[in-house]
């Protein structure tokens, strides 16, 4: 394989894949059950969030949901760019990966975590329970539900990667409260 390919060879490859996906995306996916379960799974858990976020650490929880948000989504793109999974619905064609899931549900239900355990013990193990439920149950339902395809991938892989981002993201939050607090006379 010793072809040179051309800038301008990637660039129209691109092309051709991005309508290959708005064609399928219009012809299979909107307005499909798969697309509007989705469409429900964005809205819905934002506003059940909105009752329950404890409103005096407001800033503190959603930027500790944002940064989930940001990683997760930066990781689904690099396990879809390599061809680990990817999605045969979504709610829209292009990026970025599975809305519902970066934006909505894996922030929420993390978010949700961290403002429930505050010390590590129960944060530990509240993650623990996420972990195994998102891999275990989650995946399986999406796949079921033909939203989800495993290509190079396996649920057990998942299972410590949910675990290990809790514990990063709690980590880099309580050091940068830390540092907030040591900065405020």
């Amino acid at each position: 394989m010793n072809e040179t390919v051309t800038f301008e060879e990637i660039i129209a490859a691109q092309n051709h894949c991005i309508q290959l996906q708005n064609q399928h995306w219009l012809q299979h996916e909107v307005f499909s059950f798969q697309f509007w379960l989705l469409v429900a799974l964005l809205i819905i858990p934002w506003l059940v969030w909105w009752k329950i976020v404890d409103k005096k650490r407001f800033l503190q929880i959603f930027l500790y949901g944002f940064m989930v948000m940001t990683v997760v989504t930066f990781l689904d793109e690099v396990g879809c760019q390599l061809n680990l999974w990817e999605y045969r619905v979504d709610i829209e064609p292009l990026f970025p990966r599975l809305i519902p899931m970066n934006f909505t549900m894996l922030p929420i239900c993390y978010m949700v975590v961290y403002q429930y355990c505050a010390a590590w013990k129960p944060y530990l193990t509240a993650n623990l329970l996420m972990a195994a439920l998102f891999s275990f149950v989650g995946e399986p339902v999406f796949i079921w539900l033909d939203i989800y395809e495993l290509i190079k991938w396996k649920h057990i892989y998942s299972f410590p990667l949910y675990f290990l981002l809790a514990v990063g993201f709690k980590a880099a939050t309580d050091w940068a409260l830390r540092v907030q607090r040591r900065a405020v006379p």
